[in-house]
């Protein structure tokens, strides 16, 4: 018994409710988490899918116009002035005017530029550039070179058109790049042409989604968590009448009415518990009542038991024996005394 008492007291005790509730909220955590990943992932790739499309076919429609034997022409024979450009060259003002309408005709295409192979293994050199026009602050000059960091992509721009997707950040927005080689009439690749395309509409997805989930997600975690509430009320509150009733039965009340809890139509395996615990109450307590009138008649049996004990023991004892002997010793006497007198 006090083995049970300090196993039940040893654990800190939380209601069946609780469990539920925290139960729920984990699993729905789990599973939104899940989905809120499934979705955000999903929606940027799509979104990356659309920008990589347009980014193709922007920077296909913007070499096409490019004459590549012009631009060969240009590359070779073009000789900057003071202001770091060929600007009296009609060849280049042609060219320069070709970017910043590529520019104008798709705006993400913020920064295009043009550029040659330079004589180091990983060289490039500057030809075309509209941020000569848009950003005079950050521009190149004609001709200058440009060593390509080892995890640059540009340099294949001068075999095939490449797109890296891999978007970056920077003060101006979010951008993704691509490069495609320019050819000229032989089919010869005489240069490259890169394009940097805003991807701030990435950025709008995935905050447009992080907006949308988390308020749908407060709003049904509220109106869930509510119904599970009201759920696990329902569920538990048989249980813990049960509990009640339980606790009244070991300290002796056998007199509890739990025939509301299984009375209804329908059953289930609370009202199924609550039915075979009213059964187990009678038998209990019949077996209580009929332990308690064996135990009287136990000591009934133990008390007259003691009793002839008691007797056997007085009346074996040396006291009584000299009782014994004394009193026939006296009622001898007394008829000695009687014969005499008749006489």
């Amino acid at each position: 018994m006090a083995e049970r008492e300090q196993v039940q007291t040893k654990g800190m005790s939380v209601s069946l409710r609780l469990k539920l509730l925290f139960g729920f909220t984990l699993v729905f955590s789990l599973v939104f988490a899940v989905a809120f990943y499934w979705f955000y992932h999903f929606s940027t790739q799509m979104a990356l899918s659309r920008i990589e499309e347009d980014l193709r076919d922007t920077l296909r429609g913007a070499i096409d116009g490019i004459s590549g034997d012009e631009f060969e022409a240009l590359a070779k024979e073009g000789v900057p002035d003071e202001t770091g450009v060929p600007s009296a060259d009609p060849r280049y003002i042609a060219h320069q005017k070709w970017l910043m309408t590529v520019h104008q005709i798709e705006p993400r295409a913020f920064n295009t530029y043009t550029f040659i192979k330079g004589e180091g293994e990983r060289e490039v050199l500057w030809i075309g550039d509209n941020y000569r026009v848009i950003r005079k602050d950050v521009a190149t000059v004609f001709k200058e070179p440009y060593e390509v960091g080892l995890d640059s992509v540009l340099l294949n721009g001068l075999k095939e058109d490449t797109v890296n997707m891999n978007y970056y950040t920077d003060d101006w927005g979010t951008w993704v790049s691509a490069y495609g080689p320019i050819l000229n009439s032989d089919l010869e690749v005489v240069g490259g042409l890169g394009m940097d395309m805003k991807a701030d509409y990435v950025r709008q997805v995935q905050q447009a989604i992080q907006d949308r989930v988390v308020v749908s997600f407060l709003i049904t975690y509220a109106a869930l968590f509510f119904l599970v509430y009201l759920l696990s009320r329902g569920l538990t509150r048989p249980i813990t009448a049960l509990t009640a009733v339980a606790e009244r039965v070991a300290e002796g009340e056998y007199d509890q009415d739990i025939s509301k809890l299984y009375s209804g139509r329908m059953r289930d395996e609370v009202s199924t518990l609550a039915y075979v615990f009213d059964m187990m109450v009678d038998k209990v307590h019949a077996r209580e009542e009929h332990l308690k009138r064996q135990v009287r008649e136990l000591r009934i049996e133990i008390d007259q038991t003691k009793k002839e004990r008691h007797v056997q023991e007085i009346v074996e004892s040396d006291y009584f024996k000299d009782l014994q002997a004394t009193a026939r010793e006296m009622r001898r006497r007394s008829r000695g005394q009687d014969d005499s007198s008749e006489t």
